[in-house]
């Protein structure tokens, strides 16, 4: 099952005409360091060319079918078991235009290069220049042996934090002597789990199954009641560790909880 939840950009963040104060440009932070432990030390940071007028998440969860078994009224009914959760992910497509920005109108507008071969062309910037900055966060850094770890900032909203998994550069207007000066990128940005990250989001749900780790004054009654608020249900913990003697469970030790079925 995939949720998506596209919004125009600038409604979901109050930027524009009725926001007072300045227009907030789309900043895109990399880390350039980080530590053994995946921390990072160090970033940088650069500014989209215009802002997109549109971003798109997505998340996806599998869950499976399973009938329930029963000979009663119930025997036709299914239920839905868990399975995965996959990273979320943002999509957005950034534009690049280095022939109409130098304009003295300021104003975005499409038209093709001059007609007349006798006018001068405007002074224009090779559009990689800033295109190009965007690929560098899907190429191994040579600091990191791994393309960067991102964070999309808009003024003061962080839209979003993972890596850079999908890049489409679509060049679409290019000067007389071959510059490119218009383009069009589609990015698809991955949430990024650490396996700190993975911890802090353990699954405490009585209907998921989960690990708990025993301590000194711990019983198998006591975190039975803990986790599925009803101390009689020991067994199943018990059942799924392989426990014969509830009493002899250490501290220390590391015991899963089962998911009760329905």
């Amino acid at each position: 099952m995939a949720v998506v939840n596209s919004m125009a950009a600038w409604q979901a963040l109050g930027v524009g005409s009725g926001n007072s104060g300045s227009l907030q440009k789309l900043e895109i932070k990399y880390e350039t360091k980080h530590n053994d432990r995946g921390k990072i030390l160090k970033r940088k940071s650069f500014y989209v060319l215009f802002n997109p007028s549109e971003i798109s998440y997505s998340k996806s969860v599998s869950w499976e079918s399973k009938p329930i078994a029963d000979k009663g009224w119930a025997s036709q009914a299914m239920r839905q078991d868990f399975q995965s959760s996959e990273p979320e992910t943002l999509s957005i497509t950034l534009f690049f235009d280095t022939y109409e920005s130098r304009q003295s109108s300021g104003i975005l507008h499409s038209f093709g290069i001059p007609a007349n071969p006798l006018m001068p062309a405007p002074q224009t910037t090779n559009v990689k220049v800033y295109t190009e900055k965007v690929a560098e966060l899907a190429r191994i850094s040579r600091e990191l042996h791994r393309p960067p770890r991102c964070a999309l900032w808009w003024g003061k909203f962080r839209l979003f934090e993972g890596v850079l998994t999908g890049l489409e550069q679509t060049f679409t207007l290019f000067m007389p002597d071959g510059t490119p000066v218009r383009a069009e990128l589609g990015c698809t940005f991955t949430e990024f789990n650490t396996l700190a990250k993975l911890k802090d989001r353990e699954l405490q749900s009585s209907d998921v199954a989960k690990t708990v780790v025993v301590q000194r004054t711990d019983t198998l009654q006591s975190i039975a009641a803990a986790e599925y608020n009803d101390a009689s249900l020991w067994r199943h913990i018990a059942k799924a560790n392989g426990i014969i003697n509830p009493r002899a469970v250490k501290p220390g030790a590391r015991l899963i909880i089962p998911q009760l079925r329905v």
